[in-house]
């Protein structure tokens, strides 16, 4: 079971993706394979979707703590010095047309 779990979830790297739907279409497909039971159907389908969940949220959090490791400005970061550098350039200006 753990090795169908594997090459369900990273069939085509769409595990992110898996709609309840799409994996329901897939175990069937699954069972008419013989690869599961029918008994099995709903909590392999339960499985991929919670597995495929889990997934997602480390990887959520893999790429949020790369990003913080990064030290990366934030849009608020940058906006802020955008209004900073304008009101330094009005106030140059402002000096050098007196």
């Amino acid at each position: 079971m753990k090795d169908i779990l594997k090459k369900v979830l990273f069939f085509g790297l769409g595990f992110v993706d898996f709609t309840k739907e799409k994996v329901e279409a897939l175990v069937d497909e699954m069972v008419k394979r013989g690869e599961v039971s029918q008994q099995e159907s709903p909590q392999t389908v339960e499985q991929i979707l919670n597995t495929a969940q889990e997934m997602q949220k480390a990887l959520f959090n893999k790429v949020k703590q790369i990003i913080v490791d990064m030290n990366l400005a934030r849009a608020a970061d940058l906006e802020a010095l955008e209004k900073r550098v304008a009101a330094l350039e009005a106030e140059i200006k402002g000096k050098s047309g007196s």
